[in-house]
């Protein structure tokens, strides 16, 4: 017994306090159906972290938002560690090494469970951070010390909304800060994540949170969490004391220029967006170290000039334009790159330059304007002349777009930079609009369509230019088949025409008009020209289905003489005595019937029976009831109605 005692304390794993959390973020990402993986990254300082803090497996809780009900807890477990990359490797001196702790798990969200409206977070605390941080109090959790975990925090939506699935994944991929700033040095990173449902994310800097006790492992709480307490002169106006200090762009690029060496923590908020709602809420920290560890070094200069033009004059800005005849070739301007550091004999007279391509008034990946080679060597002063060449469309369409071609260093930490600002003006290849000959009206109104009857009607659009023709066919909210229409495309196809048939079936046997009898479909055609500009034509059709008049049933019994009768009081029969009648349902429209008793419980109890008859126009059927005594003696009256029925 005693060696079965040893044995369960050496499988028990004791939480370290101690300083080691550098920062992380939650991910939940919809797989299929109602599973998803959730993931939680957790960077941790390999430098001042001991390695007793490096949990295997952590246990993580989901809330409700609306009430904070916990759902429930799921366990993770570490399954990959790996140390975060230097931007140039060669520039470090072990100032920061971090490695990534990655711990992951499926659950199932049950879409009979998270339907609440205001959505879920899932949230796990954890202590301690890195001791040594400037601008926040950071301790040893002892005495009065002031001690600061960090709460990994995530909200998410219902997986059902309005009673359909509402599917999304939280904004992930996140690239963690793998290089030191040093100060009156522009410091610069990419700190965005990608979205796989192209939400709309907006980045907030705000306050990290602490966890809501000072112990290694907290108990699992909803909140409300503890904010970390900034040192004197620090706060979010001053997280990190740089000029400019720091700050986040709504795509998520993180600038500054510190002026002072430290350790410096900041927390980013990702608000996720979907139609215009806030759908969902990440919350990632970090820190920032800055160190005066890097070397002089200027940084490189890119100037421009047009293919035409013998110098290159341009410098910060320049504008081209080119007309659609203009040649692939000729469609180019020329950058120069230098560099005062390919000079420098502390530079041993060489520097490596690249540059990049970015989009600045609208979203795309331009690298295509790029050579096949970005980079090269400078040496004794030399300088590299690079080509770049723009498509033959533009990148939008209804103005000059522009671009930014950058040019790197090999500085540390960071390369510096200098950008080449260009507006472009091109002139897109002419093109035709497609256009319909059949019908010529963007909107047809067809007459009134008899119930029962049917409706065909050809339709023709062309392109002058010869192009392919794409078709979409749209309704207003009904479903093609569902309402009897079929609308056909004339095979074979060919480039610059195409014809075809709109057909209608207004079969009441199809569709229910009682609910609609209105419908519109709208035939959109679209060319596929060069540059793929331009709104689709479209020809609409209206149509309405006229609905024959129609007279309700009229039901009656042979208990009075009223035909109109809806209702027979006060009808009286002692015990034993019995009761039957003829119940008849008419309809002037010859329509079908069913004749039938709307409640049919306690029938055996009292002694009816009714048989639910069905016919076209007149339907009847005899209600006879025989009241006995039968599970009690009854001493006192009994009222109870019956209901009977006719419909269509």
């Amino acid at each position: 017994m005693k060696r079965f005692f040893l044995t369960i304390l050496l499988l028990i794993s004791i939480p370290v306090v101690a300083s080691h959390i550098v920062g992380g973020e939650f991910e939940l990402v919809h797989l299929s159906g109602n599973t998803y993986r959730l993931n939680l990254i957790i960077y941790f300082d390999q430098i001042n972290g001991a390695p007793g803090a490096k949990d295997q497996s952590v246990a993580v809780s989901i809330y409700r938002k609306r009430d904070k009900v916990l759902m429930g807890n799921v366990a993770m477990v570490l399954s990959e560690e790996s140390n975060v990359p230097y931007t140039q490797p060669e520039c470090s001196n072990g100032e920061i090494i971090t490695s990534k702790l990655f711990y992951t798990t499926t659950l199932i969200l049950s879409p009979e469970i998270y339907t609440d409206p205001e959505g879920y977070f899932v949230v796990w605390e954890r202590c301690c951070r890195n001791y040594t941080i400037t601008n926040i109090y950071s301790q040893i959790p002892q005495g009065n010390n002031i001690a600061a975990g960090q709460t990994f925090y995530l909200e998410f939506p219902p997986v059902v909304k309005n009673g359909q699935p509402f599917i999304n994944s939280s904004p992930r991929l996140f690239p963690p800060l793998n290089d030191f700033a040093c100060p009156f040095r522009p410091y610069y990173v990419d700190f965005a994540g990608v979205d796989d449902d192209n939400d709309s994310l907006v980045y907030t800097l705000v306050t990290p949170l602490n966890t809501t006790s000072a112990v290694a492992l907290p108990p699992a709480s909803p909140g409300p969490f503890p904010l970390v307490i900034w040192k004197p002169g620090y706060g979010l106006s001053n997280i990190i004391n740089g000029q400019p200090d720091l700050k986040i762009s709504k795509s998520g690029l993180l600038t500054t220029t510190p002026t002072t060496q430290g350790l410096f923590v900041f927390a980013v908020r990702i608000d996720e967006y979907r139609s215009g709602e806030k759908i969902g809420e990440s919350r990632r920290d970090f820190q920032m170290l800055v160190v005066d560890a890097c070397p002089q070094a200027e940084p490189p200069q890119i100037l421009g000039k047009k293919i035409t033009e013998s110098d290159f004059n341009y410098d910060e800005n320049m504008s081209v334009s080119f007309t659609n005849l203009t040649a692939d070739a000729d469609r180019c301007i020329q950058v120069r790159i230098s560099d005062p550091d390919a000079s420098n004999v502390n530079d041993n007279f060489t520097e490596r330059i690249s540059i990049r391509a970015v989009s600045l008034n609208f979203k795309k990946n331009i690298n295509e304007v790029l050579p096949e080679i970005t980079t090269a060597t400078l040496l004794n002063g030399s300088t590299k002349d690079f080509s770049i060449c723009l498509p033959r469309c533009p990148y939008f369409e209804g103005g000059p777009y522009q671009i930014g071609i950058i040019a790197f260093d090999d500085a540390c930490s960071l390369p510096l930079s200098d950008t080449l600002k260009i507006e472009v003006n091109i002139e897109p290849p002419p093109n035709a609009k497609p256009y319909f000959v059949d019908p010529v009206q963007p909107l047809l109104i067809i007459p009134p369509l008899d119930e029962g009857n049917s409706f065909e009607r050809e339709f023709e659009a062309r392109d002058d230019d010869g192009d392919e023709l794409i078709v979409a066919i749209t309704t207003d909210g009904f479903v093609l088949a569902d309402a009897g229409f079929q609308v056909e495309i004339y095979e074979p196809r060919q480039n610059g025409l195409v014809r075809g048939k709109i057909k209608w079936d207004a079969f009441c046997d199809i569709y229910n008009f009682t609910n609609r009898n209105n419908f519109e479909v709208k035939i959109a055609v679209n060319d596929k020209d060069v540059c793929d500009f331009g709104d689709p034509v479209s020809a609409a059709f209206r149509f309405t289905v006229k609905l024959p008049s129609n007279n309700d049933p009229v039901i009656d019994t042979d208990l009075t003489s009223d035909p109109q009768e809806r209702q027979v009081l006060n009808i009286q029969r002692r015990i034993n005595e019995s009761l039957s009648f003829l119940v008849t349902g008419k309809d002037p429209d010859n329509d079908f019937l069913v004749l039938d008793l709307q409640r049919k419980d306690s029938l055996e109890f009292y002694g009816i029976s009714f048989s639910s008859v069905t016919n076209n126009g007149m339907v009847s059927s005899a209600l006879p009831m025989g009241y006995r005594m039968r599970k009690y003696r009854s001493e006192k009256e009994e009222q109870f109605s019956i209901q009977i029925y006719c419909g269509r």
